[in-house]
């Protein structure tokens, strides 16, 4: 291939990891207006889960695993996909969007934190630890409006229980991360990708089914709109675009999704929902981002990478 035509080609890749996740929270908090968050996730998954599938038919591609592979990708599937993004949803229905992907954008954090008291696992240098120490005061400085105010909203719409949720969303993405990594899948990408988002979405199918979640469904043509963006950009084309990238670039140059796309986050909040940041927000926001991108770029130590590409590829926003 021509060096000119790779260098498009990643160009592009770049393009749509930054624009489709960033773009995920405006969809989930339009799709979270009119479903409950278990249906969302739920339809989200389908349709993701038919067009993978279909996906790896077209390629030929055996979707049988074996049978302890098969609950492996189910349990990194359901952390991901039914915990991480039933959470997000909730989250984003007592925090502005804006706010939401920057406590999302925290994830490589929490991944560090886990890999450096995990036995074997990657440990954080002195930089990386400087990196946690930034996101910690930028945590503190998100959600200072809304603990001046209580339980009650802060100036961006922001309450402490739609932040300990959208945490715990984070923790749920980044418990999923670390296990991929440790169970090393030697499977292609798309069939466990498959594997995974099926799983999480029998899952939740079964929660909005005992929830009755369908008789409350309000299926507006935006609400439509938003589930088709989640499943085909959201999921299938960032997904194949991150794989393609870390196929070809250094992985630390890719991470920067993870502070790049709660910066588009906060300017479509802005200019779609009319989402304002309070001047302790604004500091906190850029806290967060120098801290993630301080603990990415920071060296780690006694550690050998994944030899599987899908070990790096998280599945969400």
């Amino acid at each position: 291939m021509p060096l000119s035509s790779q260098r498009t080609r990643i160009t592009l890749a770049f393009a749509c990891v930054y624009l489709c996740w960033g773009m995920t929270y405006a969809a989930i908090r339009i799709a979270g207006l009119h479903l409950a968050p278990p249906l969302v996730g739920a339809a989200r998954s389908i349709l993701s889960a038919v067009i993978l599938v279909s996906i790896c038919l077209a390629r030929g591609t055996s979707l049988r695993v074996p049978a302890r592979t098969a609950w492996r990708l189910a349990l990194v599937g359901i952390l991901m996909m039914t915990v991480n993004n039933l959470l997000l949803i909730w989250g984003e229905t007592k925090v502005a969007s804006g706010l939401a992907s920057l406590i999302i954008a925290t994830i490589p954090i929490y991944v560090a934190l886990m890999e450096t008291a995990l036995p074997g696992g990657e440990r954080l240098s002195a930089r990386g630890w400087l990196g946690v120490l930034l996101g910690a005061a930028g945590m503190f400085a998100l959600v200072s409006p809304a603990l001046r105010h209580g339980s009650t909203a802060g100036l961006s719409g922001g309450t402490i229980a739609g932040y300990i949720i959208l945490v715990g969303a984070g923790l749920a993405f980044a418990t999923g991360s670390v296990a991929s990594r440790r169970f090393r899948f030697q499977v292609d990408i798309f069939v466990a990708t498959a594997w995974e988002i099926a799983a999480a979405g029998t899952v939740n199918i079964a929660i909005a089914l005992g929830a009755g979640n369908l008789r409350t469904a309000h299926w507006t043509p935006a609400t439509l709109a938003s589930i088709a963006f989640l499943s085909v950009f959201g999921s299938v084309v960032g997904l194949t675009a991150y794989t393609y990238l870390l196929q070809r670039v250094p992985v630390t140059k890719v991470a920067t999704y993870a502070f790049v796309n709660p910066i588009i986050a906060v300017l479509i909040g802005v200019a779609a929902f009319h989402e304002r940041l309070a001047p302790a927000e604004l500091a906190g926001m850029a806290l967060i981002l120098i801290a993630v991108a301080t603990v990415i770029l920071s060296r780690t130590r006694s550690a050998s990478p994944p030899s599987d590409p899908m070990l790096e590829v998280p599945i969400e926003e």
